[in-house]
């Protein structure tokens, strides 16, 4: 009966390790997925502009994710005008303590127009400073 016992208590334990593995990987999962659904709306809005902006997933999915909720944020790149660093971050709250998924996208600017933008976005933040060379221009001589 010990042997019984003990070999129970076991099964049980690693039964209960199992469940919280599957609840933490769905966890991840989702927050994964929703954080690629706001990547995407990003990448469809076009050459995204500077900023900061947070919210929740209510609006787009009513009662279906409440203890999540998202930050997004558009850098300037260091090295081009045209391009710029977006990251989406989504928390959700697991043993008391936030656990977050990060994506990260540059976004290049696709044609004139959006370069144009760009260039005097860094203009106006610059004071008027000359823009960054564009790649494949000048360079350093040997």
């Amino acid at each position: 009966m010990a042997i019984l016992a003990t070999s129970m208590v076991v099964l049980l334990e690693n039964h209960a390790s199992s469940i919280r593995l599957s609840q933490r990987s769905r966890q991840v999962s989702v927050a994964i997925n929703l954080a690629k659904d706001l990547m995407t709306e990003l990448e469809l809005e076009g050459f995204p502009e500077i900023g900061a902006n947070n919210g929740n997933f209510e609006e787009e999915y009513p009662g279906l994710y409440p203890d999540y909720r998202w930050e997004r944020e558009v850098q300037e790149n260091n090295f081009w005008d045209y391009v710029r660093e977006c990251y989406v971050r989504v928390f959700w709250q697991e043993n008391g303590q936030d656990q977050m998924v990060q994506l990260t996208e540059y976004v290049a600017a696709m044609d004139e127009e959006q370069r144009g933008i760009a260039e005097s976005q860094a203009d106006d933040d610059a004071g008027g400073a000359s823009p960054t060379p564009s790649p494949g221009a000048g360079g350093t001589g040997g």
